[in-house]
């Protein structure tokens, strides 16, 4: 029996691992890892469409269910299973039910954890009244494994130059995260050392650490940013 099929089914699991990002969102969630996109109709308030329109990612506890998700998903015990063969499409089918599960008990037991971190995070200076939040549904989890790449790597680096100058951005930034892995050095005291003595850096002014872009967990969410009703000046305007 391959390490995922203990997943299937498996109610307590499915309890545990939407407690677990439930917990995520309470704790881990920030203005870096959350991303929304939403268009409101003009002259009425309302959101355009029912589609996703956010991304909560964070990376699973090494102790977590989730985290035993996420490697049993990628165990080499599949590695029998071939492309596009009936038996990839049945594992997919029990896979997506499973997440479901997962889905549907986070959003019917956590909606006010959701909504409270969505005010917080997305909406900090917004009100219950104005904006509601009357739907905050997780559509679907995407599940990724990046143990393999270093953590350096899962960030991006900004990197300034001297006007009208030219550097060869993507070496600067493969040296940086190789020198990181090898030091445990920051960006910082690595550019330090470097622009004195590495000809690559002739032009380099600054180099610093961005947003990490790459995570395990990527929780997909449909969230309704309605107004409940029309601002004052708008709504005039409307009926004039």
């Amino acid at each position: 029996m391959a390490k995922i099929d203990q997943f299937f089914g498996n109610k307590e699991l499915i309890k545990e691992i939407a407690k677990e990002v439930a917990g995520a969102f309470k704790t881990k969630a920030n203005a870096d890892n959350i991303e929304y996109s939403f268009d409101i109709v003009q002259g009425t308030g309302k959101i355009k469409n029912m589609n996703a329109n956010t991304q909560f990612s964070f990376d699973p506890e090494l102790d977590s269910k989730l985290n035993e998700l996420k490697k049993a998903l990628f165990d080499e015990d599949l590695s029998h299973i071939e492309k596009d063969s009936e038996e990839e499409a049945e594992l997919m089918n029990k896979v997506t039910e499973f997440i479901r599960e997962v889905c549907a008990e986070i959003n019917f037991s956590y909606e006010d954890i959701l909504q409270k971190v969505i005010r917080d995070v997305v909406l900090p200076n917004s009100q219950s009244i104005d904006i509601p939040l009357e739907t905050i549904e997780i559509l679907s989890l995407d599940i990724a494994d990046y143990d393999s790449v270093p953590e350096p790597e899962k960030y991006m680096l900004r990197v300034g130059k001297v006007p009208d100058s030219n550097i060869e951005t993507s070496k600067v930034v493969v040296l940086i995260h190789d020198r990181q892995e090898e030091t445990g050095k920051t960006v910082q005291e690595i550019f330090e050392e470097e622009k004195l003595a590495n000809p690559l850096f002739k032009f380099v002014t600054s180099v610093e650490r961005g947003e990490k872009f790459l995570y395990d967990i990527n929780v997909i969410l449909y969230i309704d940013y309605s107004l409940s009703k029309m601002p004052p000046e708008e709504a005039s305007m409307r009926d004039e």
